[in-house]
């Protein structure tokens, strides 16, 4: 299982690098509950790892929406009827 440490723990910034380059990921809780992420990098390659990062997140996105679109699909009346809400809001 991957390092966890609490919100109000990060007052203890030694505490949490030690962690990073040990464990090179945290999970911060709140209340208990996953909340963020934060994980370890090289100073060079600080812009590469957020791009990384960004794509992961959007791909976890785009897999959630097609799991909930299996789930529960939209008719062609719905998709029909907000097709007509969004171009009536875009011609105001």
């Amino acid at each position: 299982m991957e390092a966890a440490i609490a919100v109000k723990d990060l007052k203890r910034p030694r505490e949490l690098r030690d962690t990073l380059e040990r464990e090179r990921e945290v999970v911060v809780t709140k209340d208990g509950r996953p909340f963020a992420i934060m994980i370890g990098i090289d100073a060079e390659g600080a812009d590469d790892a957020l791009r990384e990062v960004r794509r992961a997140l959007f791909s976890s996105a785009v897999l959630r929406a097609r799991r909930r679109a299996r789930e529960t699909p939209i008719s062609k009346a719905e998709i029909a009827a907000e097709v007509k809400a969004v171009r009536r809001r875009r011609s105001r």
